[in-house]
């Protein structure tokens, strides 16, 4: 995998995965370089074409302004790559590593002394703007609605007899 994204000499390390997590991730830092963030999708519930229309609506976001980070193609031209090992696929992306800190690693705080509404405020304006690209963005590879799975049918399922009213 490293030849695959050009990360010979980078150290990669494991990100801690957070409970319910899709993916398996690990941050890529080399000195004097762009740090990098590798995502490989492993679970079966998605396909290769639903992983392909995300990263693609990323690069979308990103190549008009968005705010996410860009996907970064392969050494063979490609937002995503497959990998197949003892009969499981394994589908893998690398990304610009964003810039910036998480709000838990300063106590909650967006800024000192900035009030969190003003972070609110933000995410409003960067949600906003995403909404607006989103507006005008025709998929190649187009990945499943989320009304496709979870619909009225598919949640009767769940929902043992025992709660009928429910």
């Amino acid at each position: 995998m490293m030849e695959l994204y050009g990360l010979e000499g980078y150290e990669i390390r494991l990100i801690n995965a957070h409970k319910g997590g899709r993916n398996i991730a690990y941050n890529c830092d080399k000195a004097d370089s762009e740090a990098k963030i590798i995502r490989i999708a492993f679970l079966s519930d998605r396909s290769r074409e639903d992983i392909l229309g995300e990263v693609e609506y990323i690069r979308y976001l990103y190549e008009h302004g968005g705010s996410v980070s860009n996907v970064v193609n392969s050494q063979k031209g490609n937002l995503l790559e497959t990998i197949t090992l003892n009969n499981h696929t394994f589908f893998v992306c690398l990304f610009e590593k964003a810039k910036g800190s998480m709000l838990v690693e300063n106590h909650y705080r967006y800024r000192e002394g900035v009030p969190i509404t003003e972070y609110y405020y933000n995410c409003g304006k960067v949600l906003g703007k995403m909404h607006h690209l989103s507006k005008g963005y025709t998929p190649v590879h187009s990945r499943y609605n989320f009304f496709d799975k979870y619909n009225a049918d598919y949640i009767d399922k769940l929902i043992p007899d025992s709660l009928s009213l429910l």
